[in-house]
């Protein structure tokens, strides 16, 4: 192709990946070239926005769950049904779905965390696939519930992780990591 003949375009295929988290990911893309009067090399370099999409499902908020239980007002999800709202939530003297319409007044980290969890585990029960990240946040608030309560004094320490991993629950609800948001 002689210079007269420029810009050209050329269309192909190329396998990115695996990666083993799905999201965005920035692609560096590289055409090289040999002139063929000369013999001289070249090459330009682009930038490609390359979306991993997640398997399974899709995540809902803490307010669909608090309003789509058997107790309304929404229509009933029966996923709900793999956990009972009234089966009692750890050592909170509460059941799930009270724990999910308590406010975190003041602040509570205990419902904070407790909020986002709910939300959580009826999402992975709803067929959304979940990340590694996801299942430590969820391994780690089981423990602390485990061994908490909502009145309970938390260290500084401790009241920081309950917060740093309801962050991160909320982001999988939210659908910012993990399977997306559903369109409700």
């Amino acid at each position: 192709m002689c210079y007269s003949e420029a810009p050209k375009t050329f269309t192909y295929s190329r396998w990115i990946g695996p990666y083993d988290v799905c999201g965005d990911y920035p692609v560096k893309n590289t055409a090289s070239f040999i002139t063929n009067d000369t013999g001289t090399p070249g090459s330009d370099s682009s930038t490609v926005d390359v979306h991993v999409p997640c398997p399974g499902g899709c995540t809902l908020t803490p307010g669909y769950w608090k309003t789509h239980s058997r107790y309304g007002p929404a229509p009933y999800d029966d996923t709900w049904a793999l956990i009972g709202e009234d089966t009692p939530f750890f050592l909170s003297g509460q059941s799930w779905y009270q724990v999910l319409w308590t406010p975190p007044a003041g602040g509570n980290a205990y419902y904070i965390l407790a909020h986002q969890y709910i939300a959580a585990k009826l999402n992975i029960l709803n067929g959304a696939a979940s990340t590694s990240q996801v299942d430590a946040a969820l391994a780690w608030a089981t423990s602390f519930f485990n061994t908490y309560k909502p009145t309970d004094k938390l260290s500084r320490t401790v009241r920081a992780d309950a917060i740093y991993y309801a962050g991160l629950l909320d982001s999988y609800n939210n659908g910012d990591i993990g399977p997306g948001h559903c369109s409700e």
